[in-house]
């Protein structure tokens, strides 16, 4: 039997976060209708294992298999060993192939410092994927070609805070304008992706947490839809899209050597601007809104977070005027993802300067490649 979602998480951490969407999923009758795929990695300590078996004894359904079960998982799909990484979010990848292969038709994916809000009926509020944009009653619609996820939680008095991820170019332009309900013309499109929001420590930056350290306090009441030209980050944590998407949104490999640093931390910026293009292309919405998350971050050194952070900057700034600018090819998210594979081989020797010619183009190669290998595993598995 199909169940209604999955939800997503790797940890390397205790299981803290788990409690709390247990109690929400009992709260609200889903503990028989909800997957949730726990992914632990070579850091996991043996509580998570132990707090899942725990929580499958008392009749949710759970799925936390053992690191020699995921190793056989990824062989019996001809994959190469690197392909999904240890010690990395990347971990997360088998979450998807594997709520992929239960036909399931909602992938929500959370991080581990993400805890759900009582009351929030978590699963509920992310199945505005999947529906009508002209079913969800009181929505705004942004406008223009870039849209601040973060101007819809309040920070206090720290002045405008962006997202990691956001495009610098871009931060300096006039908010997005937004349409105080629905359009015809938009009425009939489906929403494929869901991004909710995160109250306490924003998903930003680590030059925003080593500035100006914001704190969300509060979130909006109205949600937006983005329109057909407007733009946003989509991260990895409280997101869901439909199962049709799920072959545009590889959580892309991080690692890969540029200009004497390694790429990190935009593995999920740069999937969720992918998928985005995708949904584009095939006439889908993305909502952002609820549900609302806490972020209770763990433990980060900032400066090397900055680090880390910096090559993906340079990656981001000139990536995405020409994605946006892309025509895409094909029918469903395989096919568009596909074209999308091929268009970064094609572009990328063209990119030049800082950062591309230390690593950059061989960057995107190998991203294209990574791509095309993500579909086989889903062909592999059985496609709808």
């Amino acid at each position: 039997m199909t169940r209604a979602a999955d939800i997503v998480v790797t940890t390397i951490f205790e299981p803290a976060w788990l409690q709390g969407y247990l109690d929400d999923l009992r709260a609200h009758g889903r503990e028989r209708d909800v997957v949730l795929r726990i992914i632990c990695d070579r850091k996991t300590p043996p509580s998570v294992y132990e707090a899942a078996a725990a929580a499958a004894r008392q009749g949710f359904l759970i799925d936390c298999p053992s690191l020699e079960e995921q190793d056989a998982y990824l062989r019996q799909l001809g994959l190469p060993e690197d392909f999904i990484p240890w010690n990395s979010d990347n971990r997360r990848n088998i979450g998807f192939l594997r709520a992929w292969e239960s036909g399931t038709p909602l992938l929500i994916s959370i991080d581990d410092d993400n805890y759900c809000l009582a009351g929030s009926d978590f699963v509920g509020s992310h199945q505005s994927a999947g529906r009508l944009c002209g079913e969800l009653g009181v929505h705004q619609v942004a406008q223009g070609e870039w849209f601040n996820i973060c101007s819809l939680l309040d920070f206090g008095a720290v002045g405008d805070i962006h997202p990691r991820g956001f495009p610098f170019a871009a931060r300096t332009a006039v908010p997005a304008p937004m349409l105080p309900r629905v359009p015809a013309a938009m009425a009939a499109s489906r929403v494929a992706i869901n991004a909710g929001l995160w109250l306490k420590d924003p998903d930003v930056d680590a030059i925003t947490r080593l500035a100006q350290r914001p704190q969300g306090r509060a979130a909006a009441d109205v949600p937006v839809l983005l329109g057909a030209s407007a733009w946003s980050p989509i991260n990895t944590q409280n997101t869901a899209l439909v199962r049709q998407a799920l072959p545009a949104y590889w959580y892309v490999r991080m690692g890969f050597p540029l200009q004497g640093m390694r790429i990190d931390r935009f593995g999920d910026i740069l999937s969720g601007y992918f998928v985005q293009k995708c949904a584009k292309h095939l006439g889908d919405a993305v909502r952002i809104g609820s549900p609302v998350a806490e972020h209770w971050r763990t433990p980060h050194n900032l400066l090397k977070d900055l680090y880390h952070e910096l090559a993906g900057m340079v990656v981001i700034e000139e990536l995405l005027p020409w994605l946006q600018q892309l025509q895409l090819s094909g029918g469903s998210y395989g096919e568009a993802y596909a074209s999308l594979a091929e268009a970064l081989d094609q572009q990328a020797p063209r990119f030049r300067g800082f950062v591309w010619d230390e690593g950059g183009r061989e960057f995107l190669v190998e991203t294209a490649a990574c791509m095309r290998t993500w579909l086989s595993a889903l062909r592999r598995l059985g496609t709808d």
